[in-house]
């Protein structure tokens, strides 16, 4: 992993735990469920949930580092010169479904 890689990792996990600690504070304390995994093929990220909550009736705030040495055919179907090259995305996904009013 280069040093770029490891800072931005770094950012992001960061970014995911302000995050959590902002919306449990939000909903009254609710705890975060974590689930950490690994992909086979390469990488692995953590998976946060908090469900019934005050505020919030169920909610993910995810992180992902996933890599490759091929991309799939149908990410190059249109770029052919990309056919076969290798792949890295890292990122945060959040999914936030309050309580109906």
């Amino acid at each position: 992993m280069t040093t770029r890689t490891e800072a931005v990792k770094a950012y992001l996990l960061d970014l995911q735990d302000r995050i959590c600690a902002a919306l449990q504070t939000e909903d009254g304390g609710t705890p975060f469920v974590e689930d950490a995994w690994e992909r086979p093929a390469g990488g692995g990220g953590r998976t946060r949930v908090m469900e019934n909550g005050n505020l919030i009736e169920k909610g993910g705030v995810n992180f992902s580092h996933v890599f490759g040495s091929g991309l799939p055919p149908s990410a190059s179907a249109h770029r052919p010169e990309l056919a076969g090259r290798g792949f890295e995305a890292l990122g945060v996904s959040l999914v936030i479904h309050p309580h109906n009013p």
